[in-house]
């Protein structure tokens, strides 16, 4: 790209302002740092939100953005049910490598302590948060946050999900006559009314008891291996297996883009992950 063509395509207050629906003064008095101005901090942060995510270049975007690069990635957690554990700790697993492969360290923090600390990371990476604790979480933040399981509609944040209307489309297709339901670990609320609308039943199992009482007659489809490997034997089951390891290549990828600032549309920053039926 030569320079003439970097110039027409650069980031300016104004792109900022109008992204934020503020006025060109108020991006200046935030970005500048200007004391004495009453902007409320819910601007302050939208800001500084739209700055980072539109790809501004500022000497001052630093001191919000990151005090300098840190190479490391923060993964926030939450209390899990052990199904979720054991899926969840399968793709931090993942992440973990494929983070070194990008020179990144992986740390994890709790959600609590995560509240609690500032930005000293390069970026954050959060699991299975609802909406209320994503978006509570986010606006503390002035690095990018990108949200695995979680189901909002904020194009400032890439959000990282099963494509549940694919899985449920391919086992209509396999079994046209049978009943088709997910059968997953504890995720949440908003997430699993994103499931209920594309299979005909979600089923949340917490303890083995819970696989015994299901209906024999469906066609169950799970992400969950550990959760596979106990209802194969009872029920009409298959295992989506790819699921962890997708969720982590989609979050890296994001990841290293929002780190570098590089744009994204709106449909970028949503991701719905696709994996074929685990062989027998």
């Amino acid at each position: 790209m030569t320079d003439t063509k970097k110039r027409k395509n650069r980031i300016t207050i104004k792109d900022v302002a109008r992204a934020a629906n503020v006025s060109i003064a108020t991006v200046s008095y935030v970005l500048n740092n200007k004391e004495g101005q009453t902007i409320s901090e819910e601007t302050r942060k939208k800001i500084l939100q739209f700055a980072n995510l539109l790809g501004y270049e500022c000497n001052v975007m630093a001191k919000y953005l990151a005090t300098g690069r840190t190479n490391t990635v923060t993964v926030i957690v939450k209390d899990c049910a052990p199904f979720a554990s054991q899926y969840y700790l399968r793709m931090i697993t993942e992440l973990s490598r494929l983070l070194d492969k990008q020179h990144l360290n992986l740390r994890i923090n709790d959600y609590g302590d995560g509240m609690k600390n500032g930005s000293d990371c390069d970026a954050y990476i959060t699991i299975a948060l609802s909406e209320r604790e994503f978006r509570l979480f986010a606006d503390t933040k002035y690095v990018p946050v990108i949200a695995i399981d979680s189901a909002l509609e904020d194009f400032l944040f890439y959000r990282i999900t099963d494509d549940y209307a694919a899985a449920a489309k391919a086992a209509r297709a396999e079994h046209p006559d049978r009943k088709i339901a997910l059968l997953t670990f504890e995720l949440p609320e908003e997430v699993t009314a994103v499931a209920r609308k594309c299979f005909d039943e979600v089923k949340t199992v917490a303890k083995l008891d819970d696989i015994a009482a299901l209906d024999r007659s469906a066609h169950y489809v799970t992400y969950s291996s550990s959760i596979f490997d106990n209802a194969v034997l009872r029920l009409d089951a298959e295992l989506l297996s790819d699921s962890p390891r997708l969720k982590a290549e989609a979050a890296v990828h994001a990841a290293v883009k929002a780190i570098s600032r590089r744009p994204a549309s709106s449909e970028e920053h949503r991701i719905e992950v696709r994996r074929n039926p685990a062989e027998s």
